[in-house]
């Protein structure tokens, strides 16, 4: 479930200031956001378990890029990570195991801890 807290919004201006990361906390995916304009003094800041929705992750992807994994397979991550994660129909789970899985370096390093592996890049 999302939370959000907004105390005003503004028109976006130069100084507004944008921020999105994801983490983990407790074995589980987290994502926040941040707004802040100095030029008008408001604030709006937002987060949620899982995987962010899709602006979010946009945001996360231009900074950080992502990594692609391999799914399924005695190489891949197992298959019941990457659909508990992501809550993939199982058509979309297909379509994975078979062309493989962009995820942010986040969800890779979670995903990796997920399969045994442990913490990497």
């Amino acid at each position: 479930m999302a939370e959000q807290f907004v105390t005003l919004h503004c028109t976006p201006c130069a100084s507004c200031v944008y921020e999105a990361w994801q983490h983990v906390v407790e074995g589980r995916l987290r994502w926040e956001q941040s707004e802040h304009c100095p030029a008008y003094q408001v604030q709006a800041c937002g987060g949620g378990w899982g995987p962010p929705p899709p602006w979010v992750r946009e945001h996360v992807v231009a900074r950080e890029g992502t990594t692609r994994l391999a799914v399924g397979g005695p190489d891949g991550i197992p298959l019941k990570a990457v659909r508990e994660l992501y809550g993939l129909s199982l058509p979309e789970l297909r379509h994975a195991r078979t062309h493989g899985l962009d995820a942010t370096p986040v969800e890779a390093r979670l995903l990796r801890a997920m399969r045994g592996e442990g913490p990497r890049g």
